[in-house]
């Protein structure tokens, strides 16, 4: 489809080394030329007025759980939940194999997904492929039909998607090595994790804080350190999944000192919300690995600010408030919810306003970095001339309050942490390759070819 130009004026532009005031030229989609400010538009351009608005590059989330296809798309499917990550300032969202059916382990169903997605997607799509024991002869193919990893569970995860031991795990870091694929773990003891949760479910415990000693941090660092000493034998690229514990960066940070390949990722819901939210929204914000100490809480900022946290991914997987409740058992509820429209938001009032975070260090964190480790860079990831028009306007001085009712997600959960909650900062606009998609609290249009084939790999 043929797109007219388009010229961004008067907004703080987010560069990689600095915020612009100059203007932004679009042309077919892409970022054609950085103009200085205040230069004539050239002939033939839309001129839109970013006065008073952040222009940052769209966000690549890292980590998304998409219900479609399959039986649960009632929780969310590719239309609604795209809608919600647009609303919230993400122009490629990164899925998860699961709980998808199939789960994308093979061709037909990278095939199934891909199409689904390109029918009912408003923002652009990259999938991650399974990492389970019988997906690994499937892993090659599977890197050359453009999926960005392999995601693997060291918990238990399903019984039709099967954690992934040591000797299994071993076998796809080396599998992934030899073409330079991309090994993503959730990292926890499984049986030590397993058992904490059966025991506190046992003992009939009420104090759903627990969670944190349940599942201790020391499972989830044990994990973390087989898996780095695993990738560091095999010459493997690692990232690990929604870190939530201080001593796991500290361990993940020397790694790299050494030459270890590994990505760190953490999300919003860790940065803002320690183990006492689960007294007062109980199963509504249980996730895994748990809420850790406030005292943690603020160590992995440290991270964020200094550069070490690589990527923030959402990990949005929202459920039902009935699915939610249905064991009447804490320690049994399902793990997971609803996030990707508010993640941005809270990373900026948090981060930027609370803690001093720069719109660069933000961009990285968001896009960027993502961009580089999944092999989308520099298409991907920055506002530089050559790179698709993703694009988000951000208005810093707007207050609101997160409203899960309102969400354009499918499940409209009013129970989860981040309900209620004064934000300050919100995504007004979302341009994915020059296409305005989200704008005056709307969803504009669907009308887009998405990414899905293999893109450049460049490495962070």
């Amino acid at each position: 489809m043929k797109q007219e130009r388009k010229l961004i004026v008067n907004g703080k532009v987010v560069l990689p080394d600095c915020v612009s005031e100059g203007s932004v030229l679009v042309e077919s989609g892409k970022i054609k030329a950085l103009l200085d400010k205040g230069m004539e538009p050239p002939a033939g351009c839309e001129v839109i007025d970013a006065m008073g608005k952040i222009v940052m590059p769209g966000m690549i989330d890292t980590h998304n759980h998409m219900a479609d296809p399959g039986p649960f798309n009632f929780r969310e499917d590719w239309y609604c939940g795209s809608c919600s990550a647009a609303s919230g300032g993400i122009t490629t969202i990164c899925d998860m194999p699961l709980p998808s059916e199939p789960a994308t382990i093979d061709k037909p169903g990278f095939e199934l997904k891909k199409g689904i997605a390109g029918e009912r997607s408003v923002v652009d799509f990259a999938f991650w492929a399974g990492l389970i024991p019988s997906s690994i002869k499937d892993m090659k193919e599977m890197h050359d039909l453009g999926c960005v990893g392999f995601k693997g569970f060291m918990s238990f995860a399903t019984e039709a998607y099967p954690r992934i031991s040591d000797g299994y795990l071993v076998e796809g870091m080396r599998t992934a090595a030899s073409f330079g694929g991309l090994i993503a773990l959730h990292a926890e003891n499984a049986e030590v994790a397993d058992f904490g949760c059966k025991y506190y479910s046992r003992i009939h415990c009420n104090d759903e804080a627990c969670f944190d000693e349940a599942r201790p941090w020391w499972t989830e660092y044990d994990a973390i350190q087989r898996a780095v000493l695993f990738a560091k034998m095999t010459g493997a690229r690692l990232e690990i999944c929604h870190t939530t514990i201080s001593q796991g960066v500290e361990l993940m940070q020397n790694a790299k000192k050494e030459g270890v390949s590994v990505y760190i990722e953490t999300c919003p819901h860790y940065l803002i919300f320690d183990r006492n939210v689960l007294r007062d929204r109980k199963s509504f914000a249980k996730c895994t690995p748990p809420f850790r100490s406030r005292e943690n809480v603020e160590k992995m900022w440290e991270s964020v600010l200094d550069g070490t946290i690589d990527v923030i991914g959402s990990d949005h997987g929202p459920f039902t408030d009935e699915e939610k409740v249905k064991e009447q058992d804490f320690w049994k509820e399902l793990c997971g919810f609803g996030c990707n429209d508010v993640m941005l938001a809270a990373m900026i009032s948090e981060g930027v306003n609370r803690r001093g975070l720069s719109w660069e260090r933000l961009a990285a964190l968001t896009s960027a970095n993502a961009a580089k480790m999944l092999g989308m860079y520099p298409r991907k990831g920055n506002l530089l001339p050559g790179a698709d028009a993703d694009m988000i306007f951000i208005d810093p001085k707007e207050t609101w309050v997160y409203d899960g009712s309102k969400s354009f997600s499918k499940t409209k959960s009013v129970k989860g942490p981040y309900q209620g909650m004064e934000l300050t900062g919100r995504v007004t606009d979302t341009y994915v390759r020059g296409q305005r998609v989200y704008g005056d609290g709307a969803i504009l249009s669907l009308s887009l070819i998405h990414i899905s084939e293999p893109t450049r790999r460049s490495y962070i």
